[in-house]
């Protein structure tokens, strides 16, 4: 059997479905979902009347961040920590039939990502269906797996035939209603008789389904919620570039904020080589001078891409979009069969190269624009690429129209931030976006595209720095800016009347010939359909002439896109031990011995952290309103319903073990054999069942309760370990040799600068090393010291090192990597590492061995790094430890 590719999530999602997992943990300690939120954020929580006690919250991630595959993991997650089940019924909805055909696809295909996500933790036990397969599923599809029903939440109202079909009796769904429990009878929508109605709405209801909602700002009106409340589902998570706002937070007028528990920043994206970014824009009043140089512009990244291809292997064919304006009946427009018709006949692109994709053609159906053999190099459109279409190729966007608004751009923008294959390339120009715009006013162009970005998920801090606009005059153009300024010397004998007239057609005017002074003239950016008619029409002798000519148009008109100045060096020595094979980051390898050996370590203490079970209540508290919403003691009456759907299996002590070793998550079982985990869990249920009397059933039917104690005595275990083997492996005698190493740097680079949240306060920071601070409050002690490295003289440059991010600066404390606030680039070349701390926490164990850490980190530099602790804004100790004259 073939070996499927290994596919891992970036470090932004796996931080995002963290989040999801607290919040979900909290929810079930708390028993509430507010008070779990409350506690995550500080943030007010937004509860819906129609979803009264409902886990609802939104992980916000921008255009390009993964939203599908972040759902799809999400799944299990929620099976683990909230629902406690093997069987969760899971309602997907998306915004759109192409979203849904494209989704179902994925979670169908055994060897997709997003499926695999599913197959991780329920094996082959998943069963993927429309609501058309829903409609003649049997019990028998729910009880055995993860069944997951992709849908448009449209197909739920009942004013569509599909959704007439959701609530209406379906003798296929019978034996769902067989048995029933009275508490389960409480719940469902009666029939006329009075008994359970045999629909698909009442099989959710009896499930509890967890929703996930896909873009999920197109579905937060009171008509949605009143259709999900019909539903009783158990917890919906949210996926959208584009949350609610608490600014925008109006029931009254049915506008609801989103609980946004956890945001992705652009920046994280673009360090974790998923988009392209910056974006460049260039503006042009005559739509046919703002079509010229894209394409010329198309052809340079398609050059750069070959390059890339021959040194590294990796195939990136650049596509162009250009956004027609709409059709009018009043007055002459550029829409899509124009703008063809400008291609083909003024700028000789074969029709071959060319698909239009609006609302009446689907030129784009069936053509794969990843195929090396693809002929498309131009996709013109205006609104049909809004959703269920995505292609990284795509690099240049072309508007040939005047937008006077981000919702015109947004759609369209984000279909050329994908980075292909999120591999950042060795070519610069392959890892940014391009966007020309029509334009009278360069200024509302760059605006707009920058609330384009924001419209689709970025902070408009980052929005601000992200859009590099490159605006005229370019060198070589005359006053008005048209002008044949780009010229060449013929250097044979030609017959210029004859071939002037012919060279202006094929060129659409764009070249022209000066008999007088013997030249040949090009008017702006010449394309490589210009080049192939120069090259068809002139003796082959004309070739260099013909090279230097478009060589030398493109680099007046176009060379200056994305030019940055010369970055400062900014590359931390790194802390390594010296070992048989040469230098060697120091982590947690260098003082732990892995595998650990857990099951030598006492189970007792997970009495500390597992309540055995009281005697389950004969009936859940469940009731119905007058409007057939369920009030519930949301968790434990939730978990009660659950489980009068589930039949437990008969079951041994190792099937239990076995099951609940797998449900161990990586951060528990990281560094433990499956042996060393299987032994130790055996001992703890030997400890459990001699100090509670719990039989084995007793224990299978608390299995979820265990597995959180589990995790809790793991973790107690492991903490004891390692700040054991860290403090002794910082003493001389340990027989570590540690050296602070150039060999190891560290290198900051704005493409890889990741971060949480934009600084928004009101400092202008002219030595910060990028144009946008991560993670940096607009004011308080943090903010106070950033504005003391600033000032000081001493210092050329500096970053606010963010925690948790793939390309920050770490040193390894006892249990993690410990990342500094601020690091800075001294006049004299030294680097200086500070770390500052309230008051409360400057002392505390964790400060201790940071504090430890940083000095060996120093120690060992010879004298090139510094590093400082401090807190209660004593920065005097800055000027003692740098040599400041006091």
């Amino acid at each position: 059997m073939m070996a499927l590719p290994v596919f891992s999530l970036k470090t932004y999602q796996l931080q995002t479905l963290a989040s999801l997992r607290r919040f979900l943990e909290k929810t079930v300690e708390f028993g509430k979902a507010s008070t779990g939120f409350i506690d995550m954020t500080n943030r007010p929580y937004y509860e819906l009347s129609q979803l009264p006690g409902l886990p609802y919250v939104c992980l916000r991630v921008p255009t390009g961040g993964g939203k599908t595959i972040l759902a799809a993991h999400s799944v299990a997650i929620a099976a683990d920590t909230f629902l406690r089940c093997d069987n969760p019924t899971v309602l997907w909805l998306v915004p759109s039939d192409p979203i849904r055909e494209q989704t179902l696809a994925t979670l169908s295909d055994r060897a997709h990502p997003n499926r695999r996500a599913l197959a991780d933790r329920f094996g082959e036990n998943v069963r993927v269906m429309t609501i058309q397969d829903a409609l003649y599923a049997k019990r028998a599809d729910y009880d055995g797996g993860a069944v997951v029903i992709v849908a448009t939440i449209q197909a739920f109202r009942v004013e569509k035939t599909e959704g007439r079909k959701v609530y209406e009796a379906n003798g296929e769904l019978m034996d769902h209603f067989s048995g029933l429990a009275n508490e389960q009878r409480a719940i469902l929508e009666a029939g006329p008789s009075g008994d359970p109605l045999p629909s698909l709405a009442n099989v959710l209801r009896m499930r509890r389904p967890m929703v996930i909602v896909d873009e999920a700002h197109n579905a937060r009106t009171d008509l949605s919620f009143d259709t999900l409340g019909r539903l009783s589902p158990s917890l919906i998570v949210e996926f959208t570039a584009t949350p609610v706002t608490p600014e925008e937070h109006k029931p009254d007028n049915g506008i609801y904020a989103s609980n946004v528990l956890h945001h992705v920043s652009a920046a994280e994206l673009k360090a974790e080589e998923m988009i392209k970014l910056p974006v460049i824009l260039r503006g042009r009043a005559d739509p046919r001078d703002t079509i010229s140089d894209a394409m010329a512009w198309l052809d340079e990244l398609s050059a750069t891409a070959r390059a890339e291809e021959n040194l590294t292997g990796e195939f990136v064919r650049p596509v162009m979009l250009v956004q027609a304006e709409p059709k009018s009946k009043d007055k002459p427009t550029l829409h899509a069969d124009e703008v063809k018709k400008l291609l083909v006949d003024d700028f000789r692109v074969l029709e071959e190269h060319i698909v239009i994709a609006t609302g009446d053609s689907k030129g784009l159906k069936g053509v794969d624009l990843f195929d090396r053999d693809c002929k498309v190099r131009f996709i013109i459109t205006q609104q049909a690429l809004k959703e269920g279409w995505d292609c990284s190729f795509a690099y240049v966007l072309c508007s040939v129209a005047e937008q006077k608004s981000a919702r015109a751009v947004e759609q369209l923008l984000g279909r050329v931030l994908r980075l292909p294959h999120a591999k950042r390339k060795h070519h610069e120009d392959l890892n940014r976006a391009f966007a020309f715009a029509t334009t009278t006013s360069f200024q509302n162009a760059a605006n707009t595209l920058r609330d384009g970005l924001v419209n689709n998920g970025f902070e408009r801090v980052e929005a601000q720095a992200l859009v590099r606009a490159v605006a005229e005059p370019i060198q070589g153009l005359e006053p008005g800016g048209i002008a044949f300024a780009h010229e060449e010397a013929v250097p044979f004998e030609l017959d210029f009347q004859a071939f002037e007239k012919n060279i202006h057609t094929l060129t659409g005017g764009r070249v022209e010939f000066d008999a007088d002074k013997q030249v040949i003239r090009a008017r702006g950016a010449l394309t490589d359909y210009d080049k192939r008619a120069l090259l068809l029409a002139l003796p082959p002798a004309a070739a260099g002439m013909v090279e230097a000519l478009v060589h030398k148009s493109r680099g007046a008109r176009l060379k200056s896109i994305g030019e940055e100045q010369e970055a400062i060096r900014f590359a931390v020595p790194r802390l390594a031990v010296k070992t048989s094979h040469g230098l060697q980051l120091f982590d947690r390898g260098h003082f732990l011995d892995i595998p650990w050996k857990l099951e030598s370590d006492d189970p007792a203490p997970i009495m500390d952290y597992f309540v055995p079970p009281k005697q389950a209540r004969d009936e859940a508290h469940v009731d119905v309103d007058q409007t057939g919403h369920v009030n519930v003691q949301f968790v434990t009456d939730l978990h009660e319903q659950l489980m009068l759907n589930l039949q437990e299996r008969g079951w041994t002590k190792n099937a239990l073990v076995n099951w609940l070793d797998r449900r161990l998550p990586f951060t528990a079982r990281r560094d433990i054999t499956r042996v060393s985990s299987t032994l130790f869990i055996s001992k703890a249920l030997d400890h459990i069942t001699s100090n509670a009397g719990m039989s084995l059933e007793a224990l299978a039917r608390a299995k979820f309760r265990l597995v959180d104690a589990l995790v809790k005595v793991i973790a107690k275990h492991r903490d004891r370990r390692e700040g054991e083997a860290f403090q002794m492996a910082l003493i001389p005698q340990s027989g570590l040799e540690f050296e602070t190493s150039a060999d190891l740097e560290l290198t900051f680079d704005e493409n890889r600068y990741g971060y949480r949240e934009p600084y928004k306060g009101r400092v202008d920071f002219r030595k910060h090393l990028f144009r946008v601070i991560g993670d940096l409050e607009p004011s308080g002690e943090e903010h106070d010291c950033a504005v003391y490295l600033e000032r000081m003289p001493e210092v050329k440059a500096w970053v606010r090192n963010t925690s948790q991010q793939p390309n920050s600066f770490w040193l390894q404390t006892a249990t993690d990597k410990f990342y500094p606030d601020f690091i800075a680039l001294l006049t004299d070349g030294r680097y200086l590492v500070l770390e500052y701390k309230g008051a409360p926490y400057i002392t505390n164990d964790d400060s201790k061995e940071k504090r430890l850490v940083g000095e060996l980190w120093a120690d060992r530099s010879g004298g090139s790094c510094v590093f400082l602790m401090i807190g209660d804004r004593d920065f005097s100790r800055v000027d003692a430890t740098i040599g400041r004259p006091a």
